[in-house]
């Protein structure tokens, strides 16, 4: 169907402002819909223009080479506004609206989408937190990569599952989450360049006893002189004991800069470990800790030089 002329358009608009008729007044008088006479005064009312808008398709976004570039500036400043809210900047820099449709598609077609966001601690960014990020690669670039043992601990329980999965588009996935996950065991690991140098289960929380039993029994017998041990800054990291008993093998202990795990390669052997406990599903502490050790055969040599070069430790 054809729209209206603008003549017949501004009949209406100029008897309504005349007469001061209802709607169904002048829908009656010029044998046309009331819908159409209540767009035709909110168009009237919102924009001063009475032309019929385009019909069909997606109306084109009239937005210069200039107003992008401001459209791209809005974006960045404000990457988690909605479309509404870019809508409102948007207009306040170049006087021009666009609504949400039309700018959505906008921002799609300028290579932006709508993701969940990366986060990071916002101290991260302090010129504290930078400088010590500074000071610890300079301490241990001059440490060879084979020296290198780093050293954490991670927990898992009895309702670890996949969380992702594929469903037909529109339609929702829906999967079963045991409600009981039990008491969390604890996994304290150490590995270097060539392998997992050592690893215990323990059921329930690591604390500082814990921890430096581990380093003394488990990690001390297998190193060597010079060897360097790389753990983040956790309070139960953090004991003189552990730093006495390491110094007394003659290796070093260096900590990780505050909110950078980015810079230890052992956070890449929780994720595959967990990645194969997902898998697994164990439902018991007995199929739990024998997934555990299954996990751990299957970190190979290749997997940790990766995830040290990942890391930027040179491994050449």
């Amino acid at each position: 169907m054809r729209p209206y002329s603008v003549d017949f358009r501004q009949k209406i608009i100029d008897v309504w402002k005349k007469e001061k008729i209802s709607i169904r007044g002048l829908a009656q008088r010029f044998d046309v819909a009331k819908s159409f006479i209540q767009k035709l005064l909110k168009q009237h009312k919102e924009t001063g223009d009475i032309r019929p808008r385009p019909q069909g398709g997606s109306p084109p976004t009239k937005l210069n080479s200039e107003q992008l570039i401001i459209l791209i500036e809005i974006i960045e400043a404000n990457n988690d506004a909605t479309l509404e809210e870019l809508s409102d900047l948007l207009y306040e820099k170049t006087q021009v609206k666009v609504s949400r449709a039309p700018l959505g598609r906008l921002t799609q077609k300028l290579n932006y989408s709508f993701k969940k966001k990366t986060l990071h601690a916002a101290e991260k960014e302090s010129d504290r937190v930078q400088q010590k990020r500074v000071e610890y690669w300079s301490e241990v670039r001059e440490i060879e990569a084979s020296k290198l043992i780093f050293i954490d601990e991670s927990g898992v329980n009895l309702a670890l599952l996949r969380l992702y999965a594929r469903a037909l588009i529109g339609r929702r996935d829906r999967g079963r989450k045991p409600q009981k996950r039990g008491r969390n065991i604890s996994i304290i690991s150490a590995i270097s360049l060539e392998k997992v140098v050592a690893s215990v289960n323990i059921y329930g929380a690591v604390d500082a006893v814990t921890f430096e039993g581990f380093i003394l029994r488990e990690v001390l017998p297998k190193i060597k002189e010079g060897d360097c041990l790389i753990m983040d800054n956790a309070k139960i990291h953090l004991g003189e004991m552990v730093r006495e008993i390491i110094e007394q093998e003659k290796a070093i202990l260096i900590y990780l800069p505050p909110y950078s795990p980015e810079f230890s390669p052992i956070e890449n052997f929780w994720s595959k470990v967990k990645a194969m406990l997902r898998k697994l599903k164990a439902r018991t502490y007995k199929d739990l800790i024998e997934g555990i050790e299954l996990a751990m055969l299957e970190v190979t040599q290749k997997d940790i030089r990766n995830w040290f070069t990942h890391c930027c430790y040179c491994t050449s």
